[in-house]
Parts: C-alpha cells; sequence; structure tokens
C-alpha cells in the first residue's frame, strides 16, 4: 500500500505538494493526505488531465474546508508545472 508518507521524496509528489501550498489547497489537514495521493495517481498515469478527469479522481475524497476549488486549481496547476520540465 502507497502512502503520503512513502512518497515524500518523489519528486512528482514534492511539486503537487508544492502546487497545494502555493494555492491554498490545505486548511485543515485532514483530506490532505488522501488529495494528495489522488492527485498523484492521476498525474502518474495522466499527467495532462482536465478539470473533469481531476474532479474525477478525488471525487472519494471529503473535504470540509475548501470547497474542492483550490484542491483542483492545485492538481492542474502540478500538472502544468510537470509538463513544463
Amino acid at each position: 500500500m502507497t502512502t503520503v508518507d512513502g512518497l515524500e521524496d518523489d519528486p512528482l509528489m514534492v511539486r503537487l505538494r508544492d502546487a497545494f501550498m502555493a494555492n491554498g489547497a490545505v486548511q485543515c489537514g485532514f483530506c490532505t493526505p488522501g488529495m494528495l495521493v489522488s492527485g498523484y495517481a492521476l498525474l502518474r498515469g495522466n499527467p495532462r488531465p482536465t478539470k473533469e478527469e481531476v474532479k474525477t479522481a478525488i471525487e472519494g475524497n471529503i473535504c470540509r474546508c475548501t470547497g474542492y476549488v483550490k484542491i483542483v486549481e492545485a492538481i492542474l496547476d502540478a500538472s502544468r508545472l510537470i509538463a513544463a520540465e
């Protein structure tokens, strides 16, 4: 089983984590590990997802703080950063 801790030094996870911070996609932190792992799995298999694909990828995680907008933006931002490398 893969956890967010097991991906701590993975370059893709580092970009994703940085994008979450830059986009203000973390508040209470309760959903953050699940959102990061879901975003990571999506970007690993699909480095250029659409907004709808991101929404589908994270739909199993419940966030009561951000309303998902900033989380979706962070994953799309990470996608753009990765594509630019």
